[in-house]
């Protein structure tokens, strides 16, 4: 019998609300920008959406990824990365069931893709891999045993912080060096700024680089390098069946897969050396379709 969930994708600039059937099909949808900025008003208008739009189908339960980091038990804002943020300390999870009189679930966007990896992409078939989302920053979720990785809060996954070089820049998590300020759309923008002189996106350092620019090619050795590193530590770390990558940047990811391959190999054990590097087949819906069929089985296994 098919079932049906709310899923929601909070991010930094666009949220999305859809209904989503078990097997991963988008029956209907809408997006409003995202005001997190606002705190708990802006939450409870996500709120309000969602019951709308959850009255017209049997919903039996939602499930949400958002920017930021969630405590797991509770379904509260972490301090993370900004701890005056006006967010901190807003309890999604119960604003978004007291507004749904739903089963709610509430998690990291990033992680919610890589669920949606293990139900219907590139992680389909697999019970161990790390899915990193490539875009903006630089985010992962990690499944073990077929289960997204929590850890003792819920923040388990925030694989941008691992440090790849400590004499490197500081990053607003208190680490220096992280391989989210060397590979991310953000980290390319800034090298490369610093590299002409001038302001200069990520979008226009790729279409430099795939016109054969050098200082522009220079910086994706850069960011290439530095996330096979990531992946090399990861690998030591976890043993992963496979890493698959996605994000906006993979448009890109053939002017980065060379050098990435390479920098892996020379940082991970050689019995994982040839752990497979896939990109994502699942487009922009990932984090909407992974909440939402999260949600369905947690409910399926009794869950609330």
């Amino acid at each position: 019998m098919t079932r049906y969930a709310l899923g929601i994708d909070i991010g930094a600039t666009n949220t999305r609300i859809a209904v989503v059937d078990s097997a991963g099909n988008i029956l209907a949808s809408e997006h409003l920008p995202s005001r997190m900025a606002e705190g708990a008003p802006f939450f409870a208008e996500v709120g309000a959406r969602a019951h709308s739009l959850a009255r017209s189908y049997q919903v039996v339960a939602v499930g949400a990824g958002t920017a930021g980091q969630i405590h797991h038990a509770t379904g509260t804002y972490l301090p993370g990365l900004y701890p005056q943020a006006p967010w901190v300390g807003v309890p999604l999870r119960d604003i978004l069931a007291e507004a749904t009189h739903l089963p709610t679930f509430v998690d990291n966007d990033c992680k919610t893709h890589a669920y949606a990896e293990l139900k219907l992409g590139a992680g389909r078939g697999y019970t161990d891999f790390i899915s990193l989302t490539l875009g903006t920053g630089l985010g992962g979720g990690i499944i073990a045993n077929g289960e997204l990785v929590q850890g003792a809060k819920g923040i388990a996954g925030h694989v941008g912080h691992i440090s790849i070089d400590p004499a490197g820049p500081p990053c607003p998590c208190g680490n220096r060096g992280c391989l989210e300020l060397f590979a991310s759309g953000t980290a390319v923008a800034r090298l490369a700024s610093a590299q002409l002189g001038r302001e200069i996106t990520s979008p226009e350092v790729f279409r430099l680089a795939a016109a054969g620019d050098a200082a522009a090619q220079s910086v994706l050795e850069t960011m290439a390098t530095a996330l096979g590193r990531g992946l090399g530590a990861m690998a030591n770390m976890f043993n992963p069946q496979l890493f698959i990558l996605g994000g906006s940047i993979m448009q890109w990811y053939p002017l980065l897969e060379e050098t990435t391959r390479r920098s892996f190999q020379a940082s991970a054990m050689t019995e994982l050396q040839d752990t497979p590097i896939v990109t994502s087949p699942i487009g922009g819906a990932g984090g909407v379709i992974g909440a939402a069929l999260y949600a369905l089985d947690q409910v399926e296994r009794g869950r609330d």
